[in-house]
């Protein structure tokens, strides 16, 4: 691995808090950080935390954990939003696993999948 180029206040920084010079700890962390990055269940927590970031998706969720399964008309009351925008925040919240949907005839329904809910508010 080729040597990281160590930016001069952060070696003081990096030198005073490990008393050591800064050239050898900054290659460590580079490869620390480099391999939680490529790590198994990063891109999917992610992911997840990422559909999180949006005030009307964390509404429908912490309204599903507390309610169970829902139809998106049901999410659509409580959010005010468009069918439309709805369904595209929903698809955001499967996608990336929060949420799981099954249709019924011309309805769509929503749930939190098993273990996020310690995600949610």
């Amino acid at each position: 691995m080729a040597a990281a180029k160590v930016d001069v206040a952060l070696g003081r920084r990096l030198e005073r808090l490990t008393g050591e010079d800064a050239d050898c700890c900054v290659p460590e962390y580079a490869a620390l950080g480099d391999t939680m990055l490529r790590s198994k269940g990063f891109d999917a927590a992610l992911r997840r935390i990422k559909s999180l970031a949006d005030e009307h998706r964390l509404l429908a969720v912490s309204l599903l954990k507390r309610r169970g399964e829902l139809c998106a008309c049901e999410i659509q009351a409580v959010t005010s939003l468009s069918h439309a925008t709805v369904s595209h925040h929903m698809g955001i919240l499967v996608e990336s696993g929060v949420v799981e949907g099954r249709r019924r005839g011309k309805w769509m329904y929503y749930r939190l999948t098993k273990g996020v809910e310690s995600l949610i508010p």
